[in-house]
């Protein structure tokens, strides 16, 4: 016999389901809801490809075995409908709930395989297709599976009917009912040992061609609207964080504006430091998370300088030992302030030895050479050029040209050579002999 007309579209649109919901799984953030839907659909498809090979079948003993295996496929409906409903609305199912229904599921199927109550071993021939007899027990058997369908099936219609789609209102139910009452005429007909009319001996699959049909519309519309969420949500939690990022880097500022102008002299100086910093590292080819410390640690470099008395730093004659005691500590002073913030952790040691000299003889630890983090270097080049640049209240402000000297003069000695050769490239892009 040839299949019939609605069970290969139904294996088909099955198959196109799972391999849908197989790629919404893996792909969509928070796929799991849909991994939900696919115990459902399995079933679907193995009681319909079952169903094919019912009606290819020409060996009454292998119809037998093929019916009792599409029963236990119709049982798991038990267990796997009310994964699917849950899956869609969202509601939490108890683990002793399906676990109770796991336990008279296999029941079912030991009586079904083991026994004649519920599909008799004895077949007849209709219409060159043998069916299989019903025992005396599917009656009270199939009924409550039925009444536990139809309960989870007007749950979900009462769900689709809250939603604000209209489509769903009239789709949804309609193919629900459909897939309803093919079951109601499927079981009729193999109750009584032939199909209630001649054109719905394929009642089964046409409820499943109808439920596949139902449940990938909701499916589709339901992902489409979730993607389209999804998406208004992602951008507007990149806006969100953009501002976020835009207004911490406006507080960094302040307060470095706030940090310059403790000292008089230095006004704008972070903020200059940063500048040149950044330069330096665009040079040195550093990736956008390192340039980015870079430029927060420059901007509060001097943070530490809060707890330096203002008549240390601007105090017109030369520093007393006592004095100097006061600025060695301003950089152990800023990682103590910083380190309260979980923000700044990344810049802590880049700011604690930006007075690290290259050749070990700078504070606080005294470390040498590649020994001192490549972020601090660059800053100590940035900082000292800058100072130089600057009026001080114990000298005057140096030229451009006099504070390139000064760096050659100290490459290898306080500054990195490589940074010193890199930022002077910067400064005077034509090759000019000092």
């Amino acid at each position: 016999m040839a299949p019939s007309l609605f069970t290969l579209p139904a294996l088909l649109l099955l198959f196109l389901n799972i391999a849908g919901l197989i790629y919404l799984c893996q792909t969509v953030k928070n796929g799991k809801k849909f991994c939900r839907l696919l115990p459902f659909f399995f079933c679907a498809l193995l009681t319909v490809l079952l169903q094919l090979l019912i009606e290819l079948n020409k060996d009454p003993v292998s119809g037998i075995i093929l019916y009792k295996l599409q029963f236990l496929g119709f049982w798991a409906y038990f267990i796997t409908l009310p994964l699917l409903i849950s899956a869609i609305t969202q509601e939490t199912i108890k683990t002793e709930f399906i676990t109770l229904l796991t336990i008279i599921t296999i029941i079912i199927s030991l009586l079904t395989i083991q026994t004649d109550l519920i599909i008799s071993s004895k077949p007849f021939l209709y219409d060159n297709l043998y069916i299989a007899r019903m025992g005396n027990w599917h009656m009270f058997v199939t009924i409550p599976l039925f009444v536990f369908c139809l309960y989870y099936l007007v749950k979900l219609a009462r769900f689709i009917n809250g939603l604000n789609n209209p489509e769903f209102k009239f789709i949804i139910p309609t193919g629900l009912g459909i897939c309803f009452i093919s079951g109601i005429v499927d079981f009729i007909g193999k109750t009584r040992g032939a199909p209630l009319f001649f054109w719905t001996k394929e009642a089964f699959s046409i409820g499943m061609l109808f439920i596949s049909i139902t449940i990938g519309i909701f499916i589709l519309f339901n992902y489409s609207q979730t993607f389209y969420e999804y998406q208004r949500a992602l951008i507007e939690h990149k806006n969100l964080l953009r501002k976020n990022i835009k207004t911490f880097n406006e507080f960094v500022q302040l307060i470095a504006k706030t940090i310059d102008a403790k000292d008089k002299y230095t006004a704008g100086h972070s903020m200059r430091v940063a500048e040149y910093a950044t330069m330096i590292a665009r040079e040195l080819n550093l990736d956008e998370r390192q340039i980015e410390i870079l430029q927060r640690a420059s901007l509060f470099h001097d943070i530490g300088k809060i707890g330096i008395p203002d008549g240390i730093l601007n105090k017109k004659s030369s520093l007393n030992e006592k004095d100097r005691i006061y600025i060695y500590r301003h950089p152990i002073l800023a990682k103590e302030i910083l380190s309260h913030m979980s923000d700044f952790q990344e810049l802590l040691d880049v700011i604690y030895h930006h007075h690290e000299r290259y050749d070990g003889n700078g504070y606080p630890n005294g470390l040498k050479g590649d020994e001192i983090p490549l972020l601090s270097r660059i800053i100590s080049v940035a900082d000292a050029y800058d100072a130089m640049l600057s009026e001080r209240p114990y000298r005057n402000a140096k030229t451009k040209i006099e504070a390139i000297k000064e760096l050659l003069s100290e490459k290898g000695k306080q500054f990195d050579p490589v940074i010193v050769d890199v930022f002077i490239k910067i400064l005077v892009p034509e090759k000019v002999i000092f």
